[in-house]
Formats: C-alpha cells, structure tokens, sequence
C-alpha cells in the first residue's frame, strides 16, 4: 500500500494536469479560436440581409428604353409593431388584391409574408405604415418587346447575370453593387430591425447607350423578314453601319431552326462568318491599286474561262455576264466578272493580295466585346496550296469567310476616305447619378489604302448603278446608292445572295448589308435578291423622324433634285470596237483624266484631247466618268461622262 506522502503527489499531479488542460483548452477556445466562436455567438442572436441593386438600363442612341429592371416588392408585417392591424389588412385586400380568406390566414401565423412581387403603385399605400417592410425585387423587362433581342441577350433563370449578348458583355457595368441590412434575432430566430445599425445603401448598376437606333432596328428586322419570307429563304442578315463613327446602328439576323423549321432571331450577323461571294472584288481591286501593279484592262471572252493551275490542270472559270473584248477594272466591278478579277488577281503578289484584305479588317476580332463574335477565317499565304488557285478564289469571295458586320465595316472604310474605324455597339455610360464616365470615341483602326484609291474604288462602285450594273435594283428615284452584289455558293448546296450598298453617294452616311441565305424561289443573284432589300431600308430611313442621317442635307439634295428634274442629253458619236483577240490589244492605251467637277464643257475638251471619244449624260457639273478616273482605256474609246443636272 502507498504512503500517504506518494498518494498526495499523485493527487497533486492529477489536479495539476487537470488544471493545466483546463487552462490550455480556455486559451485555445478564448484566444486562438476567439473569432469562431464570436461568429457563431453573433449569428444566433443578428444576421444581414443582402439588398439587390437595381441592374442598369439599356438604351437605344436616342435615349428609347431597351431594357430596363422594374422595381417589385416582397411584403412583409410585422404584427407585434403594427398599431392598427384591421386597417392593415384591409389595405392589404384593396391595394394588393390578395383574397380575405388568405389574408386572414396569413395574419393567424407568426410572421405575415405576401410573396407578389407587387408593383410600386399598388405598394404605395401599405409603405408608410409602421410594421411594414416592403423587400425590393428587380424584374427584367423589355419595353421593346422582341426588338433587337438578339443583340440584348438575355439573364440567367434568377436575373442574377446576363448569359447572353449584351446583357452578358456588359455584365460587370449593368450589375451594380449590392447593399446590406442588419437584423438581431430573438429567441425563436425571427428578424428584429437593429436600431442605429449599419445599413449599407445599393448602388445601381451603370446605364448604357448602345449605338443601335430603334427605329432603323425595327426597319432593318421587318424587312429581312418580309426579304427572308418572299424569297423563301433559310435566314439572312441586315447590318447598317455609320460610315463616320463606325457606330452599328442597326444589326438584324433571322435564320431556320434545324428542329422546328422556324425562322428565329439569332446573333449570326456577327458570330457567323461566311464565304462572302463578290462583295469580295473590291478588296482585291484595292490591293491591285496599292500595289501599283499594272491595271490595263485584261482579255475576256464570254462566259468561261478554263484558268491555268498547274502544269496540265485547269479550272473553269464562268460569269454571269457574258464580256467580249478588253475589260478595265471598273467594268470588272460594274459587271461583277469573275474571269476578269481572275486574271488581275494575278499581277499581284500573293503576300500584296493578302494584306489589303487583312488592312479592311478581315481575318481579325472585330472588337465589339460582344459574346462569341467571330474573327472570320483568312489564312496566310505560307499555308496556301496553291497560290495561283487560291489568289483567284480570294478575289471571288472564296476560300476565306466573313461576318456580315466585317464586310459592312470593310465598306464603310471605303467610303470614308479609305480609313478604317473600328465598329462598336456601345455609345455612352453612364453612372446612378446620370453622370457620363464614358464615350465612344471614333478609333481609327489605320489607313486601309490612301484616299486617292479609296476615292478610284468608290467611282468602280457607282457604275454599278446604271443600267447594266448588278446594283441597279438598290437606285432610289433620287440617290443614287454605290454598291456591290455577291453571290456565293454554299458547300451543302445553294447560295448566299449579298449586297452592300452605300447611301448617298455624294455624301457618305451609311452602309447598308444585307444577306439572304439559300433563297428557294429560284432567284439567287445579289443584285435580284439582296438589292431590292437596301432599296427598302433607306427608303423607309428615309421617313424616320429620328434617323441619324444627316436629314438636313439630305432634304435640302431632295428639294433641289425636286425642283431641276435630269434632262439626259446624248451627243451621238460613233463607238469604237473592242479588240476581237488578244493579239490586237498591244495598241497604245491611255488613262483617262479625272474630270469631276469640271463643267461638262470642260470635260469633254479634255477626253477629247486624249483620245477618247465622248458620250454625255446630262449637263452642269461632271460627277463621274464611265470607265472611271485613271482606268486604261484604248484610245479612241468611248468615255460616258455623268453629269448633275443642277446649275
């Protein structure tokens, strides 16, 4: 048996370590873990609520709602600090139109919730009363119906976050930042507003001025509807771009569902790039120009042409308008020739080739920030097979894609002095206040070819309206509409019918593309089937009040054209022949001399001291030449000159 002395050392050891642990474990759960158990401590007797912030509004340029978050309430009572519960209720029966039966069942449980969400009209009674918390919810809505949903996008299932199109890009500014409330909770957890406790505010999301216009947007869908529908098509785009901001004013997409074979809005104008057809030419016209390679006029006769790719192979080459006889590179763009392009495509590199389509913008973002928006395909000549088959198909449109809003931003370079400018949807922010923190600013992209050949390329384009030319169907009694068709064939069959039309001529505005895929009523040029639909949209532009067309101008054109109607005059000369085989185009050529603005008098001394021979078009002022400025024409050609018919 132990002594009595090693019993009380043990005693004292056990009480020692006991009061060691007990003094360890107050400090690990006082001191090191204070924080947790604080927390937990406060979240039984307070908690915060979050309070959501109203989501920013959108807007068309014009201040026209889009898209807007409509403020609803949650009701809640708090019967135990309500004075008058009879009156309560009775409010709450005339002024949220919520049954008796129920309110009197809510106000038999402890806490009395009325989910709604209820308009703030109907709210506005019940909101001075003591004991009632109105809880704000914020409901997307979209005053414009379906009107550019494409281009908005739309909210996840809460609303919480845009998912789609804009509402999905501008995420970040439309959202807002969050407030918080603090309650203290009895003993039964029920909400107790804290008297004097931090309450911090919502703050609203930023509002946003999209580029868009409403009224051209309604245009702009109504008629690739109507166009889609007549012409029995799977679908088409509308893109109209200001030619001296870059800003998208109206963007319409419609293609077939596969699954319900019905036509739905889609965003396909900017995430869907094609082959673009002959809209393309032009492009290559301008690395033709730039390069300095040699422009006179190439050989063709009638429809086919079997190229040359190879030692024995061959490719068939056709058009749609049979040429006979030399062929300048204005006519080559009038008359949409594909052998014609063909073979000018071939007096320039395939590195000179490629990057004048890379400088309009082609192969690259174009940088919206919209959702998915696609850079197009065009590949750099390393990776060509063929150089001699694949230059001729990029001078066709084949062989690299592009969105439709590329291509209209490509042609508003042209007719903005040959700058391009960067496209973009959004024209302002601004703060919760109203404030201004940002402002689309025009940003030059660079100087896709100088302003002399910007100038030459956009002459090519308005011979395109005469008679003869695939743009005729787009001409406005008026105005005439400079434009280019093209007609691309599509891999699984069918085709794509294009036009890209700029208005007006004399003073470049806007750029009107459209696109109509696989028409199915038997008509598949651009100039029969996409044309027409330009012609349409400005026509209707032309009757809105709040258009950002420069109406001014435009009226005071209108009412001088109104009041000295055109006169043709036509001086009879005899033609000269295009040479019937290659062998005898070595005659000398000459350019012909730029005579715009000269009078018609002047006009004619000049090309006849060239050489040429002269055909006038009404009398004043000389607009344009047909062959253009600075073509090469075989002397003893016949020159048409385009005059004004305005003193």
């Amino acid at each position: 048996m132990a002594k009595p002395a090693a019993r009380i050392l043990f005693l004292q050891a056990v009480l020692l370590l006991a009061g060691g642990t007990v003094v360890a474990r107050s400090f690990w759960l006082q001191v090191v873990h204070r924080g947790v158990w604080v927390t937990m401590a406060a979240n039984r007797r307070e908690t915060d609520d979050q309070l959501n912030a109203r989501r920013g509004r959108i807007y068309d340029r014009n201040g026209r709602p889009l898209a807007v978050s409509e403020e609803r309430y949650h009701v809640r009572i708090a019967l135990n600090r309500v004075r008058d519960t009879a009156a309560v209720r009775r409010l709450v029966v005339e002024s949220l139109d919520v049954p008796k039966a129920r309110v009197a069942d809510e106000f038999a449980k402890p806490n009395q919730y009325f989910h709604g969400p209820y308009s703030a009209e109907k709210v506005e009674a019940l909101r001075p009363l003591r004991g009632v918390r109105l809880d704000p919810v914020y409901n997307r809505q979209y005053p414009m119906d379906s009107l550019g949903d494409h281009i908005l996008g739309r909210l996840n299932q809460d609303g919480t976050a845009g998912i789609e199109g804009m509402e999905k890009a501008l995420d970040t500014l439309l959202q807002g930042r969050p407030g918080r409330e603090h309650f203290l909770l009895d003993g039964v957890g029920k909400k107790i507003p804290a008297p004097g406790a931090p309450l911090i505010e919502p703050v609203a999301g930023h509002d946003v001025h999209l580029t868009i216009d409403a009224d051209l947007q309604g245009i702009a869908e109504g008629a690739l509807r109507a166009e889609v529908s007549e012409h029995k098509a799977r679908g088409g785009d509308i893109v109209i771009i200001d030619v001296r901001s870059g800003e998208l004013l109206a963007v319409a997409s419609l293609r077939t569902d596969s699954l319900t074979g019905r036509l739905v809005s889609t965003s396909s104008a900017i995430v869907e790039p094609n082959q673009p057809g002959s809209t393309s030419k032009l492009f290559t016209v301008a690395a033709v120009l730039r390069s300095g390679a040699d422009t006179t006029p190439v050989y063709v006769d009638g429809r086919l042409w079997m190229q040359p790719i190879g030692r024995t192979a061959t490719r068939r080459i056709e058009d749609v308008h049979p040429l006979h006889g030399l062929v300048t590179l204005g006519q080559t763009v009038k008359y949409s020739s594909n052998i014609a392009i063909t073979k000018f495509s071939q007096r320039i590199t395939p590195a000179q080739q490629y990057q004048a389509i890379r400088d309009f913008g082609f192969g690259t973002i174009p940088g919206l920030g919209f959702p998915a928006e696609a850079p197009g395909k065009l590949n750099r000549p390393a990776l060509w097979v063929n150089d001699i088959l694949t230059q001729g198909s990029l001078a066709q449109g084949y062989e690299w894609e592009a969105s439709s809003v590329q291509i209209a931003a490509g042609y508003a370079a042209l007719a903005n002095h040959g700058t391009l400018l960067a496209p973009t949807l959004v024209r302002e922010v601004q703060d919760e206040q109203g404030v201004t923190t940002w402002r689309h600013r025009v940003d030059t992209v660079r100087q896709a070819v100088p302003d002399s050949i910007a100038a030459r390329l956009f002459s090519y384009l308005t011979m395109t309206e005469g008679d003869g030319g695939t743009g005729s169907k787009a001409q406005l009694d008026r105005f005439p509409v400079p434009g280019k068709t093209g007609t691309a064939k599509i891999d699984a069959g069918g085709y794509r019918s294009s036009f890209a039309g700029i208005f007006p001529a004399d003073h470049p505005q806007l750029v009107v593309y459209v696109l109509i895929v696989h028409p199915g009523d038997g008509k598949i040029y651009g100039g029969d089937v996409a044309a027409p639909a330009v012609r349409r949209v400005l026509q209707q532009a032309l009757l809105s009040t709040q258009s950002p067309l420069d109406r001014a101008w435009l009226t005071e054109r209108a009412v001088a054209l109104a009041t000295v109607p055109a006169r043709p005059v036509a001086m009879s000369i005899r033609s000269v022949s295009l040479p019937a085989s290659p062998a005898k185009a070595a005659q000398i050529f000459s350019a012909v001399p730029n005579v715009a603005g000269q009078s018609a008098r002047a006009a004619v001394v000049a090309l006849l001291g060239a050489g040429f021979q002269v055909r006038l078009v009404g009398r004043a002022r000389v607009r344009n030449t047909l062959p253009n400025a600075g073509d090469s024409l075989l002397r003893g050609s016949v020159v048409t000159i385009h005059a004004d018919s305005l003193r």
